[in-house]
């Protein structure tokens, strides 16, 4: 098996002609659990960007591996999950090292929300969930990606936070591990084909549209001005939906976005990881 006194001589490989030598490649580099960041780091090992490119196609495996190896659900899976924040943030962060590249290197999910309430406290030492709301999408950073937000990408809350740009559903994840973070209270909305999250400003339950700006929707005015929404929109909006169920979320959308881009191998193994949520 290849150490990482090996990744010189196997990088420079990725430039051979020879089409018999990239599945040896491959196969040295998957003891290395499809990252190679910090061994990269320690070497001072410089990649361009096109073997760059075909390095993180040739990890891909050992990350499936090890996201598949590391996945764990308790039995009951996404009901036994409604308040384990530990295990959510957890969940969240797999999610991020298997979407990551394997090669560049970055701080773990837990030390990039770390230094990001730092960041908001910086202004606000103990922010309500609707200051927290404010900091973070209406006067700035985070919005909503401009181009292909159903993109895998958008699902890496690391680079969620490195790139201040996201769709709904991390966004909203992102909101709500802020908030818990800094003691405001931030829910999710299982809304259909819009992840919200619901937060109280002066004793009412208000939407929160993390995508678009933060924009906030006061639910009562909101449900007596559209009378035409569905009854499962409507049981999404009064009660809060718990993190199992949201990790699902996470999860099906991941699937069918590998599902749409032909990833086969990607979309299999997040349809088996749905399952264990369904138990």
């Amino acid at each position: 098996m290849a150490t990482a006194s090996d990744l010189p001589y196997l990088i420079r490989l990725l430039d051979d002609a020879d089409p018999a030598v990239r599945p040896v490649v491959r196969e040295q580099l998957s003891g290395f659990g499809g990252d190679i960041s910090h061994d990269l780091a320690a070497l001072g090992i410089k990649i361009n960007r096109p073997s760059q490119k075909r390095l993180a196609r040739l990890l891909a495996p050992g990350r499936r591996e090890t996201l598949r190896d590391e996945w764990q659900v308790p039995s009951g899976g996404a009901i036994a999950l409604e308040d384990d924040w530990e295990s959510f943030e957890n969940i969240l962060r797999q999610l991020s090292d298997f979407l990551h590249d394997g090669i560049t290197l970055r701080p773990s999910l837990p030390d990039c929300l770390d230094l990001l309430a730092d960041e908001i406290r910086e202004d606000h030492s103990a922010p309500t969930a609707n200051d927290l709301r404010r900091w973070l999408f209406v006067k700035g950073p985070f919005a909503g990606a401009r181009k292909g937000a159903d993109a895998g990408k958008h699902y890496d809350l690391c680079r969620v936070i490195d790139r201040r740009s996201g769709n709904p559903t991390s966004l909203g994840c992102l909101f709500m591990l802020m908030g818990r973070r800094l003691d405001a209270r931030v829910d999710g909305c299982n809304y259909p084909g819009h992840f919200l999250a619901r937060i109280h400003v002066e004793g009412r339950a208000h939407l929160i549209d993390c995508f678009h700006g933060g924009r906030r929707f006061d639910i009562e005015s909101l449900l007596e001005a559209h009378p035409e929404i569905s009854e499962k929109a409507r049981s999404a909006v009064y009660a809060p939906s718990h993190l199992g169920v949201i990790l699902l979320r996470c999860v099906t959308e991941m699937q069918h976005h590998f599902a749409a881009a032909d990833r086969t191998e990607d979309a299999a193994l997040f349809k088996e990881l749905a399952l264990t949520l369904h138990r």
